[in-house]
Formats: C-alpha cells, sequence, structure tokens
C-alpha cells in the first residue's frame, strides 16, 4: 500500500494566467527534498490548459471567467483541492512563488510539529523582477530548476536577480495587523504618482514581503475552520479571512526566518479596485458576524 504523504502542496491556476510561471512554481514543488509530499495543481476556467506533469495531481473544475479574471473564486479552487488532499499538513501557495531553498518545506514541518497547536503563515518573500523571468526560465530549461535559483544574486534586499545589477526601489512601512513592508520599483512608482486615475490601484504597483498566500496547516485544522470562504471573488482577501479565522482558533504565527520564497513577478491586469473593496466590505461584515457563524457557514465547502 502507498504510503500516504506527510504534506500536500497546493497550487491553484486560474483561467490565463502565465502558464511559464505556473510550470516554474510546480517545478520548484516538486523539486523539494527530504519531504514525502505530493503537488496538486487546481485549475478553473474554461477548459484545462495546464499540462500533464509527471509527479502532480491536477484537478479541473469549469468556470466560464471574463478575460481579465475579474470572476475567478480563489476560495473555491483551493477547497476543492484540499478536500482531496492526502497529506497531514496542507501548505497553501500561488502560482507565481517558488521556493529558494531545496529544503523549505522539511525545514517547515520538522518546526511546526514543534507546535501542536501552531500554524504558520506569510513566509519571507523576496521579488524577481518582471524583466528578468524570460532569463531566469531560459537558465531553469538548461539548467534545472536547483541549478537556477543557486545563480540567483540575493545580495540587494527584498530582491533576488540573475546578474547582481542594483535596482531603484521604493520601500514603504504600513501599520496594519502587523508591521508591513511594501516595495515598489522607480518605474513603476512614478507611474503611478504620475497617473491620478490610477489612486486605488496600489497592488498593481508594490508587493508585499511576505507571501499572503503561504499557509503551513494541519489539514485537520483546516476543517475546523471550515477551509476557505467562497465569499470573496478576484483578487484579496480570501488569505487574510482565513487567517483571521486561524488566529481565532490555534497559534498563528509567522514562518520562522530561514523561510524564504520568491515572487516571480508578472503583470497585475486582472486586480480590480471595485472588487477589492467588495472584498474589503465582505470581510468586514463577516468579522463582525463572528467567529463561530462563519465557520458554520463555510463548513458547507469542506468535504
Amino acid at each position: 500500500m502507498k504510503k500516504h504523504p506527510k504534506l500536500s502542496v497546493v497550487i491553484p491556476v486560474y483561467g490565463q494566467f502565465d502558464l511559464d510561471r505556473a510550470k516554474v512554481c510546480v517545478a520548484s514543488a516538486l523539486s523539494q527534498k527530504d519531504v514525502n509530499h505530493e503537488v496538486i495543481v487546481s485549475e478553473q476556467g474554461e477548459y484545462s490548459r495546464f499540462p500533464e506533469i509527471p509527479g502532480i495531481k491536477h484537478l479541473f473544475n469549469y468556470h466560464r471567467p471574463r478575460k481579465d479574471l475579474s470572476d475567478f473564486n480563489p476560495g473555491k479552487v483551493r477547497n476543492l483541492a484540499i478536500n482531496q488532499a492526502r497529506g497531514e499538513f496542507i501548505y497553501t501557495n500561488d502560482a507565481d512563488v517558488v521556493f529558494l531553498d531545496s529544503h523549505y518545506l522539511a525545514k517547515s514541518i520538522e518546526e511546526i510539529s514543534k507546535f501542536s497547536n501552531g500554524v504558520f503563515y506569510r513566509p519571507f518573500m523576496r521579488r524577481l523582477p518582471l524583466d528578468e523571468f524570460e532569463e531566469f526560465k531560459k537558465r531553469i530549461e538548461f539548467n534545472g530548476i536547483e541549478k537556477a535559483i543557486a545563480s540567483l544574486d540575493l545580495s540587494q534586499n527584498y530582491l533576488a536577480t540573475l546578474n547582481g545589477e542594483k535596482r531603484k526601489i521604493r520601500v514603504f512601512e504600513k501599520e496594519s495587523i502587523y508591521p508591513k513592508t511594501f516595495t515598489s520599483f522607480e518605474n513603476d512608482f512614478q507611474t503611478y504618482i504620475n497617473d491620478d486615475s490610477l489612486k486605488g490601484y496600489e497592488p498593481m504597483f508594490w508587493n508585499e514581503n511576505r507571501h499572503c498566500g503561504g499557509n503551513l496547516i494541519r489539514r485537520e485544522q483546516f476543517r475546523e475552520v471550515g477551509g476557505y470562504s467562497e465569499e470573496f471573488i478576484n483578487w484579496g482577501c480570501e488569505d487574510s479571512d482565513l487567517q483571521w479565522k486561524l488566529s481565532e482558533m490555534f497559534d498563528l504565527r509567522f514562518f520562522p526566518e530561514f523561510s524564504e520564497v520568491l515572487h516571480l513577478d508578472h503583470f497585475k491586469s486582472y486586480f480590480s479596485s471595485e472588487m477589492w473593496k467588495r472584498n474589503e466590505e465582505i470581510s468586514a461584515r463577516r468579522i463582525k458576524q463572528g467567529i463561530r457563524k462563519v465557520i458554520e457557514l463555510d463548513r458547507r465547502n469542506i468535504t
């Protein structure tokens, strides 16, 4: 009988999301060492686009999206995957994020096993500039994912580059449920401040230095809080909503400092300020309803 995996890595893919980045993300997950894990790609769209790759479980959920991805359901596509996950632990990732350490998952499992009630969230995250992705992909094709990652220059805070060339960035601090740090490349910042119509579209121009969608959780903990809410449409709030529920029920803590991931920067044309505002309103309403009520509602989607 095949041994059940210790960990299930869940990667969602929506509509017309760039498959090159998604394949790099999957390659990174498959290359993890010294951990018994499965990789689940959960795809949502009008038809399946993601290729069949040996070693992964590929799920497809039909959905007729708009071209700008303005109506995908980030909670549903993750819940569908986790309903079929076999691991004791679940790691939720995004299809534009890779692990910088080949033992990232093994180390994280070892660390979280010290806390019977613990949940890890939001590891530190660097950025690979958008204009360097094609070269990074070529290095992967010629040398493999591990050597390509090892070739990255990490000497500049917040970034990973291929040639060590310094990039001019802006750094912003924001007080929220915890002190947050955001970065913006100088050219993106100038575009934003010189166009008043872009107010409200800040997430298109800068990123937090933590991966909001990165969670490591026991499968039973995920079920206990009812999984992801499926009320949120488009980008934003589904991860913070899940983390709010987890914080109410368990010992939620940041990933250890050794944990670091890499965001493969890309255009964010799918972002909708209207949807973002709607999702924030849903989030506020759910918090007002209270943890017991929202968990009761959300459990309907967890089998």
